[in-house]
């Protein structure tokens, strides 16, 4: 059943066009992932189908027909008392149980993750995926757009189009319409050079109708080339025609964009000045607690090394004490030996860049520590490079976070401290991160709840669970060996209560109490 039809709408902002729609549809049970670059219009359309009063900048032209019952829940949510994990998850609750009752139910999520933590997420993707009701998510998490999604809706050039498919397939397809689009180019460019060349003798040739025989006196040359001269404006006009068609398909050959990995070159003097010996660790920290609001948040139990040049993501449940965690490294407030060489740069997305009169390429390269072309390369990874002249202090509030980004990773540091960087980010900007993380050529700590990101990354991972923190797979899997023996052995001893006659009730029970304590 058709829940809303969209009839070729058109999105205007500040007179020009933002989005088109031509015709698309939402179906029951359908759950579509709608993907675009920031700034694409994702938001705005999704406000638009929410009945939402825009503002009066933008122009809305063409028709929706609705024959559904909706629930929306918009990405910036009201802070109040609760986390942002606890508002999203009773957000959601709330908005699936006013659906259940309803016929035709839509959902309508924007970044519903972007909040949550990885538990979290897993809760959020069951729920979807045994659900009924139909929804349209806005989303940047490929993780969770693969787990629950069989629709995509990608922005293009201003349009929106459909995918029927999982967010893999979509992948694979994209990969697909790339080596096309590249094969085609590389065709093309190959049929030109031909023309061309067919072109260049078509001139040789017309020329020799221009120059006098050898032997021959200029009359009797004329003479004798009257007959020549029709083929003589035959291959001249086949030289224009081909230098019209070699202009038209030049006009038409148009290379397909391909991202590059970003490339750090470490030959600059910033660079060299903040490197520190291999032999030397850039933090190691000591066993204590680490405390934060008057109470305890979990204990490091063992020491914590860190060397100058490795990369580490930090996980772990939403209030556990990550941030607290990278506030205190920050501020050196943790125990343990900081190398002295040692400049750290924190990225957290509430600390913003004061807004001045600077513009943003002033402000940037005063700072970075990368030559010019790395440098831009990160400003059109974050899809800041077209605001470079505008003033820091015209930029949007998504501008700013992008901008205070690049800022931190570009800047002259040598530990960086990088808390959710994912979060404002698109699916293209969120790669090119991951590849600057694998290039970045000094230390860092990452928290991040974007389990696409992190398997791209392939470093390090530390984990704060059960009040501790564990940094390293050894420690994880060591308890766990140690409790698995345990398990068997009390098995293997309630096997044996069990055939003896002798065996009281109560060590049967207290031995079955201790298996269900491990298990």
């Amino acid at each position: 059943m058709e829940l809303i039809k969209i009839d070729y709408l058109q999105i205007g902002v500040a007179a020009s066009t933002l989005l088109t729609v031509s015709n698309l549809s939402i179906n029951s049970v359908q759950k579509i992932g709608l993907i675009g670059n920031n700034g694409a219009g994702k938001t705005t359309l999704m406000r638009i189908l929410a009945q939402e009063k825009l503002t009066d900048m933008f122009t809305i032209k063409g028709g929706i027909t609705r024959n559904c019952n909706f629930a929306y829940v918009p990405q910036l949510l009201d802070a109040g008392e609760k986390s942002g994990g606890q508002r999203e998850k009773f957000a959601l609750r709330e908005a699936i149980a006013k659906l259940k009752s309803k016929p035709n139910g839509l959902l309508l999520l924007d970044e519903p993750t972007s909040n949550l933590d990885i538990e979290e997420q897993q809760w959020l993707i069951k729920l979807l995926s045994k659900s009924k009701i139909a929804c349209l998510i806005i989303s940047h998490d490929q993780n969770f757009l693969n787990s629950v999604c069989d629709s995509v809706w990608y922005i293009e050039n201003k349009e929106i189009n459909n995918f029927s498919g999982t967010y893999k397939e979509f992948c694979c397809f994209r990969q697909d319409e790339q080596k096309r689009a590249e094969t085609r180019y590389e065709q093309k460019k190959k049929h030109i050079e031909q023309l061309k060349k067919s072109y260049n003798q078509h001139v040789n040739k017309a020329r020799t109708f221009s120059h006098n025989k050898k032997g021959l006196s200029s009359s009797d040359w004329r003479s004798k080339s009257l007959g020549k001269q029709k083929a003589a404006n035959n291959v001249i006009r086949a030289s224009k025609s081909l230098a019209n068609r070699i202009n038209k398909e030049k006009g038409e050959l148009k290379k397909s964009q391909v991202h590059h990995a970003i490339t750090l070159k470490n030959g600059n003097s910033a660079i060299t000045d903040l490197s520190i010996s291999s032999k030397s660790k850039a933090l190691r920290l000591e066993k204590q607690p680490v405390n934060a609001y008057g109470q305890k948040l979990f204990t490091i139990e063992q020491q914590v090394n860190l060397d100058y040049m490795s990369k580490v993501v930090l996980t772990g449940q939403n209030g556990v004490g990550k941030s607290v965690f990278l506030e205190k490294i920050k501020n050196k407030q943790l125990a343990g030996f900081y190398n002295p060489k040692i400049k750290i740069g924190y990225f957290n997305q509430n600390i913003m860049t004061s807004q001045t009169d600077e513009s943003l390429f002033d402000s940037l390269f005063a700072t970075s520590m990368f030559d010019h072309s790395s440098t831009m390369q990160v400003l059109g990874d974050l899809h800041l490079r077209q605001y470079g002249k505008h003033k820091i202090s015209d930029l949007s509030g998504g501008q700013l976070v992008c901008f205070n980004l690049a800022k931190i990773i570009t800047g002259q540091y040598n530990l960086l401290l990088l808390d959710e960087p994912t979060n404002f980010l698109d699916i293209a900007s969120i790669n090119a991160l991951a590849e600057f993380v694998i290039a970045y050529p000094f230390a860092m700590i990452l928290v991040s709840h974007d389990q696409a990101f992190i398997k791209q990354l392939k470093v390090k991972k530390w984990q704060i669970k059960n009040g501790r923190l564990i940094t390293s797979a050894a420690q994880k899997k060591k308890p766990e060996s140690s409790n698995n023996n345990e398990l068997e052995l009390l098995k293997f001893k309630l096997d044996r209560l069990m055939l003896d006659s002798q065996a009281s009730i109560a060590q049967i029970k207290q031995v079955k109490e201790q298996i269900q304590k491990l298990q």
